[in-house]
């Protein structure tokens, strides 16, 4: 877990991962409705799928801050432990803003609404298991991308033999 982890720290990509993540969800909402919103009408049935999707990207957003905080904690060096950390801290905020979410706006904090443990299996965790992986190709390659950019800006000086060379940033000549 400590080995580096390709990481691009620059806040727009970050926040192009947070519009792509409200985009995917609410297509993906919109196509599985697995939400019960079937007995809403249609204008309310959109309203909470923009919704769930809005707090999908602003929940990824509520993180960077604590990922920037952990970047610089790490000497501006990101390791995969770091990576695992800041996707948990992002599941455990999703679990308790969904739950509150669906209780205030959805249900009205009506009693038959589904409990704790129904809503976490049956509703959450579906949803997290769908974002997630969408969520870890797009950091890695954003941090990958960056690594490649960052290796295209060196100047490469060869030396006579197989091992000798010298490679270097333009900005560090």
């Amino acid at each position: 877990m400590k080995k580096s982890y390709p990481f691009d720290s620059s806040i727009k990509s970050h926040l192009l991962i947070a519009l792509g993540l409200i985009i995917w969800i609410f297509i993906f909402l919109y196509f599985t409705e697995p939400l019960d919103v079937n007995e809403f009408l249609d204008s309310q049935k959109m309203f909470f799928l923009l919704m769930y999707a809005l707090i999908g990207g602003l929940l990824y957003a509520i993180v960077l801050p604590f990922q920037i905080w952990l970047y610089k904690k790490n000497n501006s060096e990101w390791k995969r432990s770091s990576e695992f950390i800041l996707l948990i801290l992002f599941i455990i905020i999703s679990i308790f803003a969904l739950r509150l979410f669906y209780l205030h706006f959805i249900v009205n904090w009506h009693p038959n609404a589904y409990d704790f443990s129904y809503h976490l299996r049956a509703i959450i965790f579906p949803a997290i298991y769908t974002i997630l992986p969408i969520i870890i190709i797009a950091r890695y390659s954003f941090g990958k991308y960056k690594e490649k950019r960052i290796e295209d800006q060196k100047i490469e000086i060869k030396g006579d033999g197989n091992y000798e060379g010298l490679r270097l940033l333009l900005n560090d000549l």
